[in-house]
């Protein structure tokens, strides 16, 4: 099935400023709704559901969602985080001193794939305090496309990374694993 013309207008929008929010895609009519779900295989009030709590999206709706409208998945991410801002901790939900040190990270490059955050912080720790098993998050490392959106957002506020950093990390690691650098020799 052909890809719906609608979709090569959202990134001239996007890069002319003008479309600044994921229901922007919508609001102005450059795909309809009922086209977008059907491509990601929603049903149409689910995926209405999914615009109004983009936390609820995996990252392979996310990645196939921004191909198909000629964006990267970190610039999708800049269209969720304008409209649907993270969620800050909780003050009774203290972090360690040394997750300031991952952000001057990132920006440097030091670390440019999401399972490179656990070389500085122990992940069974973070997944603790974003309300996961330890077993979860081992899963979603290793296959990114089932990363719920809201856990990485919420592994990202630990760090200070804002969803589209933590989309670009996500994308570094979906690519080694997509091209078998991460896989087991058989």
């Amino acid at each position: 099935m052909a890809k719906h013309n609608g979709y090569d207008l959202v990134r001239p929008m996007f890069t002319s400023g003008r479309l600044k929010k994921l229901s922007d895609i919508f609001k102005f009519r450059l795909v309809p709704i009922t086209v977008v779900a059907t491509d990601l295989g929603k049903e149409k009030n689910r995926f209405k559901e999914l615009i109004e709590n983009p936390d609820d999206f995996i990252y392979q709706e996310i990645r196939l969602f921004s191909t198909n409208c000629r964006l990267a998945p970190f610039e999708m991410g800049i269209l969720i985080e304008t409209e649907h801002p993270g969620h800050r901790l909780k003050t009774d939900q203290e972090k360690e001193e040394k997750y300031a040190a991952i952000k001057p990270l990132v920006e440097e490059g030091t670390i440019t794939c999401l399972d490179e955050i656990f070389k500085y912080v122990h992940k069974y720790t973070v997944a603790e305090q974003i309300g996961r098993k330890g077993a979860t998050l081992d899963r979603y490392l290793k296959n990114v496309d089932n990363f719920p959106i809201g856990d990485i957002r919420a592994i990202g506020g630990l760090f200070e990374l804002k969803l589209s950093e933590m989309l670009k990390l996500v994308e570094v690691q979906y690519d080694k694993q997509t091209s078998g650098a991460l896989k087991k020799p058989e």
